[in-house]
């Protein structure tokens, strides 16, 4: 079943929220040769007035292609895992359970208490997808995984989620080493504020986190997957993504950093 919202009186987003929908609402207007179409976010960018001309189209390019290829990522999971398990964590107006549902996978949104009510009366009622209210501080939904043990899943932690500053990524970093099943994957954006990446020692793939003024945590329990990892043509796409992120720091395109629990 696909996820449609009927709006009514939603919350207020962020401009940066809003740039998200109106990208995926006018990719396949403004920019066809990425063969991006979402209806839901069409729908969506009506009912909260998001129009295409608030933004330029150097905002909405960047915003549609990495959306495109955040899909692909979900899509190869579930290629690989068709009734897998999905836990989107405060993606705020995403419609991206509607761009890749499979009519097997099992999709959980976690949000604000005020986004979840907003999503809570609209929402479509099928057993596949499910709504949790949480503050960005809360972990406790982790405990709940324990009755998922075996079922594959896959944590998406993107846009706002990665601005939630060093010292709750390290928290829920931590808690993710702790408490998650092996097994379990991540998708994160490192950005400057979240300089994750892999430890170079002995050629080991473990995460760290950089902190400004050089202090560095590492979680030994939680694998970068390489670029190398993705099947082609995807892992090129990926690997291109991430080094024009390297190339351009303050760029739209943070760097994907895609974790599993060993």
């Amino acid at each position: 079943m696909k996820m449609t919202f009927n709006i009514d009186a939603a919350p207020s987003f962020a401009r940066r929220e809003l740039a998200g929908v109106a990208a995926c609402a006018y990719a396949a207007d403004a920019f066809p040769d990425l063969g991006f179409h979402d209806d839901e976010a069409r729908r969506l960018a009506r009912v909260l007035d998001v129009e295409r001309a608030g933004f330029t189209e150097q905002e909405l390019r960047p915003l549609a292609t990495r959306a495109r290829l955040v899909d692909d990522v979900v899509r190869d999971f579930f290629r690989r895992h068709p009734d897998g398990l999905a836990i989107g964590l405060f993606s705020g107006p995403c419609t991206r359970f509607s761009r890749v549902d499979n009519g097997q996978l099992h999709w959980i949104e976690i949000d604000v208490p005020r986004v979840i009510a907003w999503k809570l009366r609209r929402a479509p009622r099928t057993p596949r997808y499910a709504l949790a209210a949480a503050s960005p501080g809360c972990d406790h939904w982790i405990d709940q995984l324990s009755e998922a043990h075996g079922w594959p899943t896959l944590i998406l932690g993107l846009g706002l989620f990665s601005q939630l500053g060093p010292e709750r990524i390290s928290a829920f970093l931590t808690q993710a080493s702790l408490r998650l099943a092996t097994g379990v994957e991540l998708l994160l954006d490192a950005t400057p504020c979240l300089r994750l990446r892999p430890s170079t020692a002995r050629g080991v793939r473990h995460v760290e986190l950089h902190r400004e003024g050089g202090g560095v945590e590492t979680f030994p329990w939680l694998r970068v997957l390489d670029e190398d990892d993705y099947p082609e043509p995807l892992g090129a796409r990926v690997r291109t993504t991430n080094g024009l992120a390297r190339f351009l720091r303050k760029s739209q395109f943070p760097i994907l950093r895609h974790l599993r629990r060993v």
